[in-house]
């Protein structure tokens, strides 16, 4: 286990690592573990949609731009100021 973590280079130099330093410590030795990742890239987003800003014009990543609240796409940048320009309507 400790060599597929990638603390020794060798498997050789991880057993040779517990016979001699951990010779005295008591437990249990337990098999090698294994993680069940049905799905490796579930949660990264991978799309790169970009949105316009209608106000500046920049190509901003959606994340960053408010298409869902105004009627126009507006990036986290403008949003103060458009806010300002619609409650002094």
């Amino acid at each position: 286990m400790l060599w597929d973590m990638g603390v020794w280079e060798t498997e050789e130099a991880a057993k040779t690592f517990l016979e001699q330093e951990m010779s005295n410590v008591n437990g249990i030795w337990i098999e090698g573990l294994t993680v069940n990742d049905a799905i490796p890239g579930a949660a990264e987003d991978e799309s790169d949609e970009m949105v316009i800003c209608s106000l500046c014009g920049i190509v901003y990543n959606e994340a960053d731009v408010n298409t869902d609240d105004y009627d126009e796409d507006v990036c986290i940048y403008c949003e103060p100021e458009y806010r300002k320009s619609i409650a002094s309507l």
